[in-house]
């Protein structure tokens, strides 16, 4: 898989997810504002009430089962910037992220007609909100960016490492209460001989978490090499491939 093929499916699920979020908003809207116990028949309230969730449920399953080739996509699909490497965001973290936070955003909206209408004002807009927050994920959402300089974290929080801040990986286990897949990275504490834990959670990330994880502890401990970050020849040198065989794939 090259960076091209993961970026057409980070593409499909984007524009997957935006389409099912206007839908389920869409589905919202119309339950909200356009049922009344005099006008519509129970039949189709009850269907515009469940009909999201039945939507959203459905959703996260199919894209499970379509984007299950990319969940850990091999280290060829490694994005190469010119001047960094880029793992990017999860296609179904970032689509169901997306669709979620939009159906969470309708649960605000509010078409009481005896409720005060400053409340109504204020929970719609809030509802408005929050929807518009829905597209976060896809416009900015979670990658490592790897660079001459250090790794620029936007996953679990922002955060910004330099390489002299990292050490090589002690000899020893993480907490046993790590079960999700994270990369596990050894900081450097002022003022104290053991350094410390920045577990970064990659279940948000397209990435295979032993690849990265071994590429992050080479540069870690081969400073001469970082220079090389973004290249394509670097980057053939860690995926195995060569820039010729991936050009013409």
């Amino acid at each position: 898989m090259t960076p091209e093929q993961l970026g057409r499916y980070v593409r499909g699920s984007r524009i997957a997810a935006a389409a099912i979020a206007v839908v389920l908003v869409g589905l919202r809207v119309g339950y909200e504002f356009g049922v009344t116990e005099a006008h519509t028949p129970v039949w189709l309230a009850i269907t515009l009430l469940l009909a999201p969730v039945v939507l959203l449920s459905g959703a996260f399953i199919g894209f499970g089962i379509a984007l299950r080739p990319v969940m850990q996509p091999p280290p060829s699909a490694l994005r190469v910037r010119g001047d960094a490497f880029v793992v990017p965001g999860s296609p179904i973290w970032l689509g169901r992220a997306t669709m979620a936070w939009a159906l969470l955003g309708t649960l605000f909206l509010e078409s009481d007609p005896t409720a005060p209408l400053g409340l109504r004002v204020t929970l719609n807009a809030l509802a408005v909100l929050l929807i518009a927050l829905a597209a976060v994920p896809l416009l900015r959402g979670p990658r490592i960016i790897v660079s001459p300089d250090g790794l620029t974290i936007r996953a679990g929080g922002n955060r910004r490492v330099r390489w002299d801040d990292l050490v090589k990986v002690p000899q020893q286990p993480l907490p046993l209460t790590v079960r999700s897949p994270k990369l596990a990275l050894s900081i450097r504490r002022p003022g104290r001989v053991e350094p410390g834990w920045l577990l970064v959670p990659l279940e948000m990330l397209a990435v295979e978490p032993v690849f990265l994880g071994s590429v992050v502890e080479h540069y870690v401990e081969h400073p001469d090499r970082r220079a090389a970050i973004g290249t394509e020849a670097e980057y053939a040198r860690l995926t195995g491939t060569s820039p010729a065989s991936e050009a013409g794939s």
